[in-house]
């Protein structure tokens, strides 16, 4: 076994050697990324970075000097061809989201071992509205278990180049920089929570707040398609699934209308940014949860439900798909009923695709393009908050 893992090892070495220097002037053009180096510092070790775009791997390890293996969230590996081929030249760590995932990190810790660098996205997940996601208290504790300097590394202007609901990229500028390198020794003297609470100061970011000092524009096509998939209620008319969007322009079926513009404000609505636009959101659907009786929440006409094994094979329940709605007390999908209290975990993985652990199994969600499942993953946290 030892041996083997020696031979991949080897393999992902060579490819990481090869491929750098002919991708490292292609990303940074593309991105117009400025990045710093990490200190001179012996591995193995452990990044932590903060998460906007889905070339962000690329681009953490072109900031740093040494060969990384990356966690990465488990739909990447069930697309058939392409995710054998991931496999065999690059090996990241599976994380099942939507779920408690000890198995990643056992393997995070087994590669410490071997002595290799280990990179995970601290958040878990991408901004859908310019700041820097939650970051678990696992995190720390991680940090402290594995024994080796931790670094952190942090991005800018991501969000505006590549944001989580748009279908386009945009040009701007990109950069990349180590904000921190923690020794063992530094984190020993450390609580989980004061190493958590370090990362989450390193790695936060407020994209509105910087573009407010910078200015920089954002160039591309199609700037506000998709971003019903982040925006879900409209302030106007205060109802759901009733926002639309085209090429720039984001609008609701009373009439509300607004231009997203290269430096992403948006001219006619209510909120300029999108930050003020979800934290309204996020109140209201605090008073939609607290206020909620029989009937449902919201709904969508058409998803499909998967299973998902451990062999990263997803199964389509054909009882599970069709109409989904959200109701106080359970989430219904197709003829199957899952209560609010037994679903464990809830995350969204992609544009707007839910994945969900209930009683130990554990499930994704999609329905389309515009398909919105953010609006089902902050009810369900402002359910479990209740309860």
């Amino acid at each position: 076994m030892e041996a083997e893992r020696n031979k991949k090892y080897k393999r992902h070495a060579r490819v990481y050697r090869m491929l750098l220097p002919l991708i490292r002037p292609i990303f940074r053009r593309l991105f117009r990324l400025e990045s710093q180096s990490a200190l001179e510092i012996q591995g193995p070790y452990l990044v932590y970075a903060n998460h906007n775009t889905d070339l962000d791997p690329v681009l953490v390890q072109l900031g740093l000097k040494n060969h990384l293996y990356f966690v990465a969230s488990e739909h990447i590996f069930r697309v058939g061809l392409a995710s054998r081929l991931l496999v065999y030249l690059f090996d990241p760590i599976s994380r099942l989201k939507g779920s408690t995932d000890m198995g990643a990190v056992r393997e995070v810790m087994r590669r410490l071992r071997d002595g290799k660098n280990v990179c995970i996205f601290a958040e878990g997940n991408r901004s859908f509205n310019g700041l820097t996601g939650f970051i678990p208290p696992s995190v720390g504790k991680l940090a402290k278990s594995c024994k080796v300097p931790v670094i952190t590394y942090r991005f800018e202007g991501g969000y505006f180049t590549t944001p989580r609901w748009a279908y386009t990229m945009r040009k701007g500028q990109m950069k990349g920089y180590v904000a921190n390198v923690y020794t063992v020794e530094q984190l020993k003297k450390m609580s989980a929570d004061e190493v958590n609470a370090k990362i989450q100061a390193d790695l936060f970011e407020d994209a509105y707040a910087r573009q407010e000092k910078e200015r920089i524009p954002f160039k591309g096509k199609r700037l506000a398609e998709g971003l019903e998939t982040a925006l879900f209620i409209c302030p106007s008319c205060e109802q759901i699934g009733t926002l639309q969007s085209k090429d720039s322009e984001f609008f609701c079926t009373c009439g509300l209308k607004a231009e997203y513009d290269v430096y992403g404000y948006l001219h006619g609505g209510p909120y300029a940014t999108i930050t003020e636009w979800d934290a309204w959101q996020q109140n209201k659907l605090a008073e939609i949860a607290s206020a909620l009786g029989d009937e449902p929440a919201f709904a969508d006409a058409n998803v499909q439900l998967h299973r998902i094994e451990s062999n990263h094979r997803g199964e389509r329940l054909a009882e599970g798909s069709g109409p989904l709605a959200m109701y106080r007390d359970r989430l219904v999908c197709g003829r199957l009923i899952f209560p609010i209290d037994e679903i464990s975990d809830m995350a969204l993985y992609g544009r707007g695709n839910i994945a969900f652990t209930s009683q130990g199994k554990h499930y994704t969600i999609g329905g389309g393009r515009s398909f919105c499942g953010r609006k089902y993953l902050e009810l369900y946290d402002q359910l479990k908050v209740e309860r």
